[in-house]
Parts: C-alpha cells; structure tokens; sequence
C-alpha cells in the first residue's frame, strides 16, 4: 500500500505542477501544501496521516475490525442499526442474509 500510495501522490503533484495555469489544479496543490510548522522532507501531503494499513492475523482482530467497520454508518448517525445500512456486510455475517451482498466468510 505505501509503494501504492507514494506512486500516486507523485502521478498527482507531478501532473497537478504540469497543469497549475488551470485554476482547480493550483487549489488542490494548494490544498496539500504543508503548513510551515510541519518538520518534513515533503512540502505537499496527498494522503492522510491517520490512516494507515495493516495485516489483520488474528480472529480477535478479524472481529474487532468488522465490529469497527459494520458500526461505523451508526456512528456517523447514517442509520440507527448496523444492520440498516444497505451495503453493509453486517446482514451477511449476523443473519445469513447474501441477498443483497454475497461475498466470503472470514473466519
């Protein structure tokens, strides 16, 4: 993910320099420019800091991941119930319900 991810920001600074004489490319740069305070090689961020990946290997983190993942739509005040969120998996894994989203059991 983070070979993904530098490619990516690179493609889209890279083009966003090349085209700044348009006036959306020279907002977004600069929207990702860093602020002066910040100490770092960098001087525009493309992706957020807060995410990042991880390998999940065990069934603890497995269920702790979609608990986090099927509540998200009721802390975000999206539906009262995980189970109301339409593209859930939740309906999948607590009902057995593969009418709308058929997919692979984690285990």
């Amino acid at each position: 993910m983070q070979r993904l991810e530098d490619r990516v920001a690179k493609f889209v600074l890279k083009n966003l320099r090349q085209y700044r004489e348009f006036p959306w490319c020279q907002r977004m740069l600069d929207r990702f420019q860093l602020p002066p305070t910040v100490h770092h090689h960098a001087h525009h961020r493309v992706w957020q800091r807060r995410f990042y990946d991880f390998n999940v290997f065990t069934d603890r983190k497995i269920r702790e991941k979609l608990n986090y993942m099927h509540n998200n739509p009721v802390e975000r005040r999206l539906v009262e119930k995980p189970g109301d969120w339409p593209w859930s998996s939740w309906r999948f894994y607590y009902l057995q319900d593969s009418s709308v989203l058929a997919m692979d059991r984690m285990p």
